[in-house]
């Protein structure tokens, strides 16, 4: 990180310098051109007010006009006063012999002997002298580049001055990460301890803040793993040991009743333990669902159908009627038909299980306060009101639980509910018996047309 954060930071440092410097580079050389083009103008003035006082002795140079006088290019700036009959009557020491420019008047640009000049050229009708004034522009070139020479040099040793500055700062301001690091690199996989770091920052506060979190939470789910794996272990142990004293018994005995009670035993406990492995099954498969899955509108009456037809033998057993209203046979539900399904029939099998023989498990459609319910109504004991409040945890059962029930089954319903957007209910009724009922949002259920 240390790395990336002084890339990053010196990049953008280079990269708004570089279009600093590439701003100044042109407005120098601008500013500059525009300095030594008014020098021109005013050196061709104070020229031409001297040549016009003493125009009439200026003679004409021996070789004006003749290209034979070499070129000196020391000197920046060269003048020369011609007549407008075009005779040289006079120039600086490092003109040349010919014309610096043929141009009548103002600025132009012209190479003599390989040497590119920048001339003024100022005309005297009264005085008959055209006056010329140039800059050899290998001496202007030169002196720009000196001056972006005395301003590049500076920022580059501050560029260099500056990383150095980046690369310390950077690397004292990731030392308290680094601690941190050191602190979760020294830890064992399993502890989970809060993160206690020397000296912390301001800055650094939420990311620990939220680690611990992290710690708090994966102990609760330990803690909940661990109580799940022996209540599991518990409620499997329970039946299979069920099963083997009933099998010696059965074995052992000459009684035919008493080994006919004991098979009977042991169709229980295997009944128990297939209902507790399928309910492990149905919740780990829920826990392990990461896609959610598209809902779509499903006749209840055949979720219904499909569930009553499944526990025949179950309802036959118990002598337990299972009936749908007409409002609920009408009824469409927006959810997964998988899921809902599940949901269903781990109530209307705890309903059933709860129910005296002779009565009815009644399934129910109804709106109350803008919310739509799946009912199921039985006419058991109920859920004595101290437990309503623990019933749907793992493994809890109640007080008055009949059958072969795990203590798992609401805890699938509403897990299940919550992936469909239902959330799952439990009241007493007035008249006896409990009320489960399945919450839905107003646009999760409609009537069939």
């Amino acid at each position: 990180m240390r790395w990336r954060l002084f890339v990053l930071l010196l990049a953008g440092t280079v990269l708004v310098w570089s279009a600093a410097a590439a701003w100044i580079n042109i407005s120098t050389r601008n500013d500059v051109q525009r300095v030594l083009d008014n020098r021109l103008i005013e050196a061709a003035g104070m020229v031409a007010s001297l040549a016009r006082n003493s125009a009439s002795n200026l003679q004409a140079v021996p070789g004006g006009g003749k290209d034979a006088a070499p070129v000196h290019v020391s000197r920046q700036l060269s003048c020369q006063i011609w007549t407008l009959d075009g005779r040289l009557v006079g120039r600086s020491g490092s003109a040349p012999m010919i014309p610096l420019s043929m141009t009548k008047d103002g600025f132009s640009e012209k190479v003599i002997k390989g040497e590119q000049w920048r001339v003024y050229s100022l005309v005297e009708p009264q005085a008959g002298l055209r006056i010329l004034v140039g800059d050899n522009l290998k001496v202007r070139r030169n002196l720009i580049a000196d001056v972006l020479k005395g301003l590049l040099v500076p920022a580059v040793v501050g560029i260099l001055a500056l990383a150095v500055l980046l690369w310390s700062a950077i690397g004292q301001g990731l030392s308290p990460m680094r601690r941190v690091t050191d602190e979760l690199s020294k830890r064992a996989p399993d502890e989970s301890r809060p993160l206690e770091v020397e000296e912390p920052v301001r800055e650094l506060a939420p990311l620990v803040g939220a680690i611990n979190g992290l710690f708090e939470r994966l102990d609760e789910l330990r803690a909940s793993e661990r109580h799940f794996i022996a209540s599991a272990a518990h409620e499997l142990q329970t039946p299979l040991a069920g099963l083997k004293a009933h099998a010696q018994i059965a074995l052992a005995t000459d009684d035919p009743t008493l080994r006919e009670r004991s098979l009977r035993s042991i169709e229980t406990s295997v009944d128990r333990t297939s209902r507790l492995v399928e309910q492990l099954l149905d919740l780990a498969r829920e826990e392990a669902r990461t896609s959610e899955i598209a809902p779509g509108w499903i006749p209840l009456s055949s979720v219904f159908q499909s569930i009553a037809e499944e526990a025949q033998t179950f309802l036959e057993r118990r002598q337990v009627q299972l009936r749908l209203d007409a409002a609920a046979a009408n009824a469409d539900i927006r959810a997964d038909e998988a899921a809902l399904t599940l949901a269903l029939r781990n109530l209307i099998r705890n309903a059933v299980e709860h129910s005296p023989q002779g009565s009815d498990v009644r399934v129910s459609v109804t709106r109350n306060e803008g919310m739509f319910a799946i009912q199921v109504f039985d006419e058991g004991a109920g859920i004595p009101p101290a437990e309503l409040s623990r019933i749907r945890e793992r493994f809890v059962r109640g007080s008055g639980a009949k059958g072969s029930g795990s203590g798992l089954g609401l805890s699938i319903v509403e897990l299940v509910a919550a992936g469909f957007g239902a959330t799952l209910k439990l009241a007493n009724r007035t008249s006896g018996g409990l009320e489960a009922s399945l919450q839905f949002q107003p646009d999760a259920v409609r009537e069939q047309a």
